[in-house]
């Protein structure tokens, strides 16, 4: 099903989409992500209803880069179930060193 950016279910989570539609088919990874990461429990309700746990399981297992902080990691692994995981996979680098160098 393709949502229109404006009726998307979860449009609020998706201020970077510039293309104006969303496929919760071919976008679910995108999706599942950035709901588990930014959403609050009425769209974490939401995504369960759309896509199931299953579905859900699968695409978190594979790691988004630097999208989740400890806590939010922390909390989807125990709602989903899921004990091990490469952590440093999903988490924001918070106490990284700068990738510029101020100095003159």
């Amino acid at each position: 099903m393709v949502y229109k950016t404006s009726q998307m279910p979860f449009k609020h989570l998706f201020w970077f989409a510039n293309s104006g539609k969303l496929n919760l088919k071919k976008d679910k990874h995108l999706i599942i992500h950035q709901v588990l990461s930014h959403g609050n429990m009425d769209d974490v309700r939401r995504l369960f209803k759309i896509y199931g746990k299953q579905t859900i399981r699968k695409e978190f297992k594979k790691p988004e880069p630097g999208l989740y902080y400890p806590d939010i990691l922390n909390f989807v692994q125990y709602l989903l179930g899921i004990k091990k995981i490469t952590k440093k996979k999903y988490l924001k680098n918070l106490y990284a060193t700068p990738s510029r160098n101020f100095r003159r």
